[in-house]
């Protein structure tokens, strides 16, 4: 079974996408993945670790450019699916999936005129621009969340399978977690983190908190640009703090976690949610459509998560809502309960098993 995965630019597209590889690999003794991406997204530090091979595309967003940059983006585009259509011959795969974003676009067209078969993840509860424009492309649609089907058309066909994982996440909280942060058993742990490039607002925000509440221990992911500032900040903290740029094994810190405070992109969202980890979400502001709101509700009206806007963040507010979150075990409890029902999804074997019926193979 060969799959070309198109996407990424951002680790919520791309992820979802490995899970799914990885789900065949452990499948398929033959199975070989090709991913198709740019330079410039995260796929081109992320594929040449894997046991995967990755192809790249000229191709940029389309959002807020001028009818210069529109031509630009047209060129860019042509250029991008023609090289795509090169790739496709050459590897002459069963199904190309694609996972959203505009890396994702040029391949997807490439595979539908040369009529195969697209599959297409969405893991927004407001789907991507790529995603509605691609979709009548697509053999399946594959949704992160149930509030996305609105937006295709009624007949369109979708299965609401959750969003992907890493099985580090799904597998659920591990023992001994806290000693790789050099933290202590006992005591509550936050867990501070805003995507792979961090969020200073949240690190801040944090910071302020944490010097206040100093019997709080914490694991804090700041993103490259922020590390130095609060690293300096919690200094006097040293001990009871953990402090780095990005953290490999996601997994790991929310199993050593009782709270989290984080962004909510629909990978955060998901993973926080299988891992069944309470959190404090602050949806990016400026993101296409607000769909980090729309995410973030998903927990908040199950009981699982509180919602703070991003520019009524700071320690005074931060404390407002964790502050009876840690002090009160009946809350935390409680919240952790309203997880439950997102737990055990295994999107990954779903998308799996139908991507196997679609490609003539024989599902498990």
């Amino acid at each position: 079974m060969r799959v070309v995965f198109a996407g990424g630019g951002t680790g919520g597209h791309l992820y979802p996408a490995l899970a799914v590889a990885e789900e065949l690999s452990a499948r398929h003794a033959g199975f070989e993945a090709l991913f198709v991406g740019t330079s410039r997204g995260i796929e081109s530090r992320v594929i040449p670790g894997s046991a995967y091979s990755l192809e790249v595309i000229s191709s940029r967003g389309a959002r807020g450019k001028g009818l210069a940059g529109k031509v630009v983006t047209g060129a860019m585009l042509t250029a991008g699916i023609m090289q795509s259509m090169g790739i496709i011959r050459r590897f002459s795969p069963d199904l190309v999936f694609g996972s959203g974003g505009y890396a994702s676009v040029a391949a997807v067209t490439a595979a539908w005129l040369m009529r195969k078969t697209v599959v297409l993840q969405e893991q927004n509860s407001i789907p991507g621009l790529a995603n509605r424009t691609l979709a009548p492309t697509a053999k399946r649609l594959y949704l992160g969340f149930e509030k996305a089907r609105g937006y295709f058309k009624k007949n369109a066909p979708v299965i609401v399978t959750g969003n992907p994982l890493r099985g580090a996440i799904e597998a659920g909280p591990g023992s001994g977690a806290r000693a790789d942060f050099g933290l202590n058993e006992k005591g509550r742990v936050l867990l501070v983190f805003g995507g792979s490039q961090g969020a200073m607002t949240l690190s801040r925000a944090a910071a302020g908190y944490l010097l206040r509440r100093t019997d709080i221990q914490a694991i804090v992911q700041t993103g490259d640009k922020g590390y130095e500032e609060i690293r300096d900040l919690l200094a006097v903290a040293a001990g009871r703090v953990f402090v780095s740029p990005y953290i490999e094994d996601i997994g790991k810190a929310y199993a050593a976690a009782d709270v989290a405070l984080a962004r909510a992109g629909a990978l955060s969202v998901s993973e926080l949610a299988a891992a069944g980890l309470p959190s404090v979400l602050v949806p990016y502001p400026h993101c296409a459509d607000d769909h980090q709101t729309h995410n973030a509700s998903v927990l908040v009206d199950a009981g699982g998560a509180l919602m703070i806007e991003d520019s009524r963040l700071d320690a005074d507010s931060l404390s407002a809502k964790l502050d009876p979150v840690i002090d009160e075990p009946g809350l935390l409890e409680g919240m952790r309960g309203a997880l439950v029902p997102f737990q055990g999804m295994r999107a990954a074997a779903v998308i799996a098993d139908d991507m196997e019926k679609l490609a003539g193979g024989e599902a498990r």
